[in-house]
């Protein structure tokens, strides 16, 4: 019985730490092709800030996505005993 509620909660921490990585991920690429272009057209941003705000702004998304995916990943592996 234990087993059981152990595997239900890691496949829904599963679900929920994809759902979010995925989210994360959708919302940057939202943000990086709507947002920022307007703000680089009414500042008249230089190419050296265009970088370094796609980057300060790019990378942690990317990061942070792809560690919710892997540890969404890690529970499928944990619920499903390939650990």
């Amino acid at each position: 019985m234990v087993f059981i509620l152990g595997v239900l909660i890691a496949l829904g921490s599963a679900g929920l730490f994809g759902a979010l990585g995925l989210l994360t991920l959708w919302g940057g690429i939202v943000t990086l092709r709507t947002e920022l272009p307007r703000d680089y057209l009414r500042t008249q941003a230089s190419g050296a800030t265009r970088f370094t705000t796609l980057t300060l702004v790019g990378v942690p998304l990317v990061l942070t996505a792809l560690f919710g995916i892997i540890i969404a990943l890690r529970f499928l592996q944990v619920a499903f005993g390939m650990a």
